[in-house]
């Protein structure tokens, strides 16, 4: 699948790259500087004489606990979460001390050390068994290697910056000889590695990836050193006082140390990077020992809002934020390639064009039965190609002959997909979307929220994409729908049954070419949110941007799908408050999101529910930034820093590509279910 740039509400001033997938391919490092802006926050470190990790404000004694048993911890890039090492596995909660995820090992893992967080937050890099292995930071999948095994040397003490460069400690040339110790860098941007010093320990990577800290033995005690990450300007900070486990503060001028490894004496000292004055810090009361320091960055994170005058309007508007004008190349915006056009009057033959637009690549449009409204025609001229195709969903009674007319008559071409009903006109949509499905979605036909979020789910595959939705009525399958699964074979085609009516009508169905035992991937939640909310744990990890829908309206929905198609999930959600299910799914995912949008006015998604959605990506909500896109337009003071990245809009997280935490990778394990 294509790497395709989404509107994002930010600039990091880098693209970053998809951290599944990491290439080998030899290379020197070459990703660019990170130029998203952070403040410094809270100090973190072990108080080594209660084993509990604490938090401080530097010049100021007031001291926090934050978690007992706990050592190593590393701040995301947005400050949202710290990830550490308790007995002997991976963890990370959110700033506050709440909301635990723990990282998965398949199986036990020797030696698990140094967690930290590559790109924006979606990864968390850490040592295992010799090896640096990357897990996503939600916890949805297992730790896997971060390069191949077969490379020489036994690795540790990862260090990970937003641009894509890791720091390391690599030791003999194998686990099994671990004589000398120098400081690597790999690029997970492109795969290659630099050597950039014959000997060291502790690497920590800079804010914005040009330098690494490290520490080497010289006049008989251990001293901070700096290099560039291409290896040259190595230079020596400290002479005097020992200095061990370097940690940056996030606006790169300070570096902090301790003077000690062990419980007994370990006083820390921040060193100024330009002079390389050191400034000693007071201890916590009751302690003489500070280990493992670790400096909260404070940086904006983004929430949009994305509406028209009217549910038709916000319709439009989605599409004007997300799908280039023909002829021209809008940083953010994408090519469209087709249209689909759904009834605004016919809820049961929108549910499923989500599917069909994401793998077609082009804008989900609503217009009446009987005629194709004004606004629908000019986004449609705006946005395709004469002679582009324009998919009807239903039959002439859905969108009349007239629509298809009109289609025709500004130089596209209509093709109309339906059936004698809603569910037979799913299984017409299915087809048009793929003819061997990798997933098939099962959701009720009878109610929008469970169908619409499968719908959205199946196009953020994106185009030539290869997982299509189909309608159960009920408890039961018509006869349409049936034969269309029954063409299948569930040991091919991943059958994901949303809601609980649908899992009933699948296990309840004999479908006479499935084998006795066949797996299914049943997905359900409490209420429409919290339904929501599992679909996206399924699909997604660790997304980068989020969407916001008002569940009592599909019209709604259907806009959030257009704005949101291959990128990241879509929540329903309160009219006027955040609902649990949605929060406690933005605070686990707070490392990797940047971004939540709202799709629709404040009649829709209110200001204060969409304000709890940035508290919950971010360290705070001082630091998020609210930009509003009405029309789907970008605001004017915006639209003039021409100078940002692709995709750059208005200010505080990172511009991602589709992949980082955007792609969809289903976690089939999680929910595989055996039907005998």
């Amino acid at each position: 699948m294509k790497i395709r740039r989404r509107r994002v509400l930010a600039a990091l001033g880098t693209a970053v790259a998809v951290a599944a997938g990491m290439a080998t391919a030899p290379g020197a490092a070459a990703a660019n500087p990170v130029t998203w802006q952070a403040a410094d926050g809270t100090l973190m470190f072990l108080n080594g004489a209660r084993n509990v990790l604490q938090t401080n404000q530097p010049g100021t004694g007031t001291y926090t606990d934050f978690v007992a048993d706990g050592r190593q911890p590393s701040w995301s890039p947005d400050g949202s979460r710290v990830a550490y090492v308790k007995d002997n596995r991976v963890e990370t909660r959110r700033y506050t001390g709440s909301t635990l995820v723990k990282i998965q090992e398949q199986g036990s893992m020797t030696s698990v050390g140094d967690p930290t967080f590559l790109y924006s937050g979606s990864t968390v890099v850490y040592s295992g068994g010799g090896r640096l292995r990357y897990a996503p930071s939600d916890g949805s999948r297992y730790a896997q290697p971060l390069f191949s095994t077969s490379e020489d040397g036994c690795d540790r003490k990862p260090s990970a910056a937003a641009n894509g460069l890791i720091a390391f400690v690599r030791t003999g040339d194998t686990c099994g000889s671990p004589t000398g110790s120098a400081i690597w860098l790999y690029d997970d941007t492109t795969g290659g590695f630099t050597k950039l010093a014959d000997t060291g320990d502790d690497p920590a990577i800079s804010p914005d990836g040009t330098q690494v800290a490290f520490v080497r033995e010289s006049g008989g005690l251990s001293r901070l050193f700096v290099v560039n990450v291409d290896g040259t300007g190595e230079r020596q900070l400290t002479f005097e006082d020992a200095a061990y486990a370097p940690a940056w503060a996030p606006t790169g001028t300070r570096i902090v140390v301790t003077n000690g490894t062990d419980e007994d004496v370990a006083i820390p000292r921040i060193v100024d990077v330009a002079t390389g004055d050191v400034t000693k810090m007071p201890l916590p009361p009751g302690t003489s020992s500070v280990l493992d320091p670790a400096w909260q960055p404070l940086r904006g994170q983004s929430v949009g809002r994305v509406w028209g005058a009217d549910s038709y309007a916000t319709n439009v508007a989605a599409s004007r934020w997300s799908w280039n004008t023909v002829g021209q190349s809008e940083p953010g915006l994408i090519d469209a390639k087709s249209a689909v056009l759904v009834s605004k009057d016919s809820p049961s033959y929108a549910l499923t064009g989500q599917s069909l637009a994401g793998q077609k690549q082009g804008p989900l449009l609503m217009t009446s039965e009987t005629s194709l409204s004004t606004a629908v025609q000019t986004e449609l001229k705006r946005t395709l190609k004469p002679g582009a195709t324009v998919y009807l969903v239903g039959g002439t009674d859905i969108l009349s002959s007239t629509v298809a007319s009109k289609v025709s008559s500004l130089g596209f071409t209509p093709k109309r997909l339906s059936g004698t009903s809603r569910y037979s006109t799913s299984v017409a949509v299915a087809k048009a979307v793929t003819g061997a499905p990798e997933y098939v979605f099962l959701a009720t036909g009878t109610d929008y929220h469970s169908a619409m979020a499968a719908s959205a789910a199946a196009g953020a595959l994106g185009y030539g994409g290869k997982g299509t939705v189909v309608l159960n009525d009920g408890n039961s399958l018509s006869t349409s729908v049936k034969s269309y699964l029954n063409s299948l074979d569930p040991d091919q085609t991943m059958v994901i049954p949303v809601g609980a009516s649908a899992k009933y009508a699948l296990t309840h169905t004999y479908l006479s070419n499935w084998p006795d035992t066949w797996s299914y991937y049943p997905i359900s939640g409490s209420g429409h949110d919290g339904t929501s909310a599992a679909l996206a744990r399924f699909w997604w990890t660790s997304p980068s941007v989020v969407g916001l829908a008002w569940s009592d309206s599909w019209r709604g929905g259907v806009s959030a799908s257009t704005g949101m198609l291959d990128y990241g999930p879509i929540l329903w959600t309160d009219e006027t408050t955040l609902t649990d299910a949605d929060a406690t799914y933005l605070r686990e995912q707070a490392a990797g999101v940047n971004i939540v949008v709202a799709f629709g006015g404040t009649g829709s998604v209110s200001a204060s529910e969409l304000t709890a959605a940035g508290s919950a990506i971010s360290a705070g909500s001082s630091l998020v930034k609210y930009t509003p896109y009405y029309d789907g337009i970008v605001p004017q003071q915006t639209a003039q820093k021409s100078a940002l990245s692709a995709g750059a809009r208005s200010g505080a997280g990172p511009v991602l590509p589709r992949g980082t935490g955007g792609a969809p990778v289903p976690d089939l394990d999680s929910v595989r279910t055996t039907n005998k």
